[in-house]
């Protein structure tokens, strides 16, 4: 049977069929699934969290292109038990992708900063980038004009009536 679409084909077991083997310490190897499960994205996303609210907040406050980083402290200060949510958020997206192997992850004692670059690492794999992710989310709320006026009044180059063109001065003959 042919199918118009095949979504297990453009899936990561092709690449990585046994999963994605990944060495924590010297005694201590676990194995990511070979797919992001969408289930992972719950904690970091959750309405508990606002995280996209947060972002909300800094974008509304500074704009993408000029963030200040001492609002970016005040937006987090407004919200005190952000760092412990954050720091549980990652814990159960990392204990929903390890699943069993959880234990043995945390038995390696891992740093905030093994965190951070196995999370760099997996969003590679995975191909996914939470700040583009985040920002989608955050630019999709927006309730500015998507366009404005760029000049005001007309030209007078432009027809009045549909298909007309410009006016033109009639000539007489050779001495007008």
């Amino acid at each position: 049977m042919s199918y118009a679409i095949d979504i297990s084909a453009a899936r990561r077991e092709i690449q990585h069929p046994n999963g994605v083997i990944t060495k924590i310490s010297k005694d201590i190897a676990v194995t990511f699934p070979a797919e992001l499960p969408l289930e992972a994205l719950d904690p970091i996303l959750s309405d508990e969290l606002d995280l996209v609210g947060l972002i909300g907040d800094i974008v509304q406050a500074d704009g993408v292109d000029g963030l200040d980083v001492s609002k970016v402290v005040t937006a987090i200060f407004r919200r005190p038990s952000l760092p412990r949510k954050f720091l549980a958020a990652v814990r159960e997206t990392y204990e929903i992708l390890l699943g069993d192997q959880f234990e043995e992850f945390l038995e390696s004692k891992p740093s905030s900063g093994d965190y951070l670059r196995l999370t760099i690492a997996l969003s590679k794999v995975y191909g996914v980038e939470l700040g583009k992710l985040l920002r989608s989310l955050v630019s999709s709320e927006s309730d500015s004009p998507t366009s404005s006026q760029t000049s005001p009044g007309t030209t007078g180059s432009t027809p009045a009536e549909s298909g007309s063109g410009p006016d033109t001065p009639t000539s007489s003959g050779p001495d007008a």
